[in-house]
């Protein structure tokens, strides 16, 4: 096996240790001392929530050390038996919320939170692929810090009408003739102050794994481009990855492109032979691939992210990936530029994986668990 083999295979490695953590730890809770001050979070059971949850898990011991604090896990989907039984002692609660809850079901739990533990410091983790803060006029009241995987640069943003319940759907909407509605998200006084910026897919237990390694894998690359990405989902959804997926597969034939789906394996053992991999919006900005392709080496190409704030900060034009227009009009021909200097992509990937590596091994998620620990937080840090 090759060193990008035995990458991949420590990743998987990671994810099976922490499926086994989980259960571990559900079962270790009930046999607890839970009367000890605690971080309590309680989490929604999906791999793009849990990548909010895992930093939280990993770095235990020092919660413990610095705050004084156990740190423990609850899922939401039992949260009956955690608000009846009431054997915790949580000085912080750290909550996510399923995507399709109600606004009267949330405004329930939050309530019931707070009447179990009402000196208890609340923070919602929306862990949601949109930018919007579609949760923030039911939990208003009852929490004290809102933590979103990305913030918009200009907060008027937040207040906006849009064309459907996003500003892709917006965009893309329009874009492609869809039926959408006009929506605009209630957005309380002074909630800016609770407003915090965290870490998105990164946190991940594969990709802290991925990016453990002091740099990226660095080798030959036969393929020219990877774009290897579904298309399939709502009207607007499907209109903006087809147009995507169809000014990649009209690239002139002396360039080698990669499409269609393969197994996770597979597809990240490619990724390290791919130059340049095309990373379109999801359902939000931010996807999965934007950091696979990091990871494995590969040059980020993606619409332009000029909009909003990630923490950590991957998306610096030219410097960490590079932007393309929402259309993809200016595509091929930036595609052709990179092509053609390979210094200048492997400088580009090498300050992306640095990024990456430096929040995850030297110390940045601690000083941001820190500021969401303390009673005096400022706000937009994490």
């Amino acid at each position: 096996m090759n060193s990008v083999g035995l990458r991949i295979l420590w990743s998987e490695i990671r994810d099976l240790l922490w499926r086994v953590s989980k259960k571990v730890s559900s079962m270790g809770n009930r046999i607890a001392n839970r009367s000890e001050p605690s971080v309590l979070f309680i989490y929604y059971e999906n791999s793009i929530a849990e990548s909010q949850l895992y930093p939280f898990f990993e770095n235990r011991l020092e919660i413990k050390t610095k705050h004084g604090l156990d740190f423990y896990m609850h899922p939401i989907s039992r949260r009956k038996e955690l608000i009846s039984e009431g054997t915790y002692n949580p000085r912080v609660i750290l909550i996510q919320v399923h995507f399709n809850s109600t606004k009267q079901f949330i405004e329930r739990l939050f309530l019931d939170l707070k009447r179990k533990w009402p000196s208890t410091r609340i923070i919602l983790m929306d862990w949601y692929a949109t930018s919007d803060l579609r949760l923030a006029d039911s939990v208003n009241s009852s929490i004290d810090l809102y933590v979103k995987k990305t913030l918009f640069a200009d907060f008027e943003n937040y207040g906006r009408y849009y064309f459907g319940d996003t500003n892709l759907m917006d965009y893309y909407g329009k874009m492609y003739d869809c039926d959408h509605e006009e929506k605009r998200y209630t957005i309380p006084v002074g909630f800016k102050t609770k407003l915090i910026n965290g870490p998105s897919f990164l946190t991940a237990p594969y990709l802290c794994s991925l990016f453990s390694y002091r740099a990226q894998p660095n080798g030959h690359k036969p393929i020219d481009l990877n774009a290897r990405f579904s298309t399939r989902g709502s009207q607007w959804y499907s209109s903006m990855r087809t147009s995507a997926l169809s000014v990649a597969k009209s690239l002139p034939n002396k360039y080698q492109v990669v499409t269609g789906s393969l197994n996770k394996r597979r597809y990240l053992a490619e990724l390290s032979l791919c130059k340049v991999t095309i990373s379109p919006f999801g359902y939000g900005e931010i996807c999965w691939r934007d950091y696979e392709a990091i990871a494995m080496g590969s040059l980020l190409f993606k619409p332009d992210m000029g909009h909003l704030r990630a923490i950590p900060d991957i998306y610096r034009p030219y410097e960490t990936y590079i932007p393309i227009a929402w259309d993809y009009s200016d595509f091929e021909e930036k595609f052709s530029y990179y092509l053609e200097r390979p210094d200048e992509r492997e400088r580009i990937i090498g300050n992306a994986y640095r990024v990456c590596h430096e929040y995850l091994n030297k110390g940045a998620f601690l000083t941001h668990l820190e500021d969401l620990l303390s009673d005096q937080t400022q706000t937009n840090i994490i």
